[in-house]
């Protein structure tokens, strides 16, 4: 999620210039009101289950899991069966997660989310692959797809250069473990100037080509695009401008399937902005390109405050946004 949007509370943003400890990670452990993990070891390797071949991913985001009890009870009472996006804080280390993942992993597919855009100047690219090595070997038995990067040519990340290697060594890893991987593009191509951010900001398909490395843009399983229509003057492109944008990133991405992997509002959803979070959660789910290649996805970011807990304000938004999308893409997820 991008920097300049209001973070979950239970995310630690480190500055630049903090000193970067043996681990390789900026700053202390943040500790919050989420769920503890289980000690307990779990199956070694990527073989966590998907939630579809070749059909519509029903997505959503959980960033933080205070209440846990009652996400995992919405997300099974869902009419499609969700994939989960998890993200993971990057001062947590595997076994944090592994009690929670197992839960979803009952009722949901999961996607872990292993770095976000925010965590991005927050660890080395060495500690990188020790932290994507051990989620991997920890939780590979319940994460079906693996977030190898998110919104990597935002211009808040850092050197264009050290995020391409932190990406390319999760793909790498995740790859040798038999994973099946997800690079997540930050969309700044609907609007102009780069939806204002200016033309030193790439975008997905500038970063592409420079940056993603041959072996890579083959082999990746899903490559999404992050958007947030308020961040670029409200502007929500048709169906029809979706379509050209895949078209032209399946060029690069010949063997992945394409879809969005975020959507939402800078904030949470409040009594005063949840007609505007329903309307932008219509037309992101509601989406239909037209394209055998596209998945959906959208993994509505605050999912858990919004829509999974109860008396959450968009939940019967969340449920018609999945009932939108199997009428545009004409499947269900098995």
């Amino acid at each position: 999620m991008r920097t300049r949007r209001l973070l979950p509370a239970c995310l630690v943003l480190v500055p630049v210039l903090a000193a970067v400890g043996a681990s390789g990670v900026a700053g202390a452990s943040g500790a919050g009101t989420r769920a503890g993990a289980s000690g307990r070891a779990g199956a070694s390797g990527a073989t966590g289950a998907v939630a579809t071949a070749g059909g519509p991913i029903y997505g959503v985001t959980v960033d933080r899991l205070a209440k846990l009890r009652d996400t995992v009870g919405a997300l099974g009472a869902l009419g499609e069966r969700p994939t989960t996006r998890v993200y993971f804080d990057v001062h947590e280390p595997a076994s944090y997660y592994l009690g929670a993942v197992e839960q979803i992993d009952g009722v949901s597919a999961v996607m872990g989310e292993l770095l976000d855009s925010s965590d991005e100047q927050a660890i080395t690219v060495s500690a990188f692959q020790e932290r994507v090595e051990s989620y991997v070997g920890l939780l590979g038995g319940e994460v079906g797809i693996w977030e190898v990067g998110n919104e990597v040519n935002g211009n808040w990340t850092g050197p264009y250069s050290q995020v391409a290697a932190r990406l390319t060594e999760a793909y790498e890893d995740v790859a040798a473990a038999g994973g099946r991987t997800a690079l997540t593009l930050y969309a700044n191509n609907f609007g102009p100037e780069h939806c204002g951010d200016g033309e030193a900001e790439l975008t997905p398909v500038e970063f592409s080509q420079q940056y993603v490395p041959a072996q890579v843009a083959d082999g990746l399983d899903y490559v999404l695009l992050s958007y947030y229509p308020t961040e670029c003057g409200g502007r929500e492109p048709t169906s029809a401008e979706v379509a050209r944008y895949m078209e032209a990133l399946h060029v690069l991405y010949p063997n992945a399937e394409l879809g969005f992997g975020e959507v939402g509002l800078p904030r949470r959803a409040s009594r005063k902005s949840s007609s505007q979070a329903a309307q932008i959660m219509q037309w992101a789910y509601s989406l239909n390109p037209g394209l055998a290649y596209y998945i959906g996805g959208y993994f509505w970011w605050y999912g858990a405050e919004d829509a999974l807990r109860p008396g959450a304000p968009l939940s019967s938004a969340l449920a018609g946004g999945f009932e939108e999308e199997a009428a545009a893409l004409g499947a269900s997820a098995p």
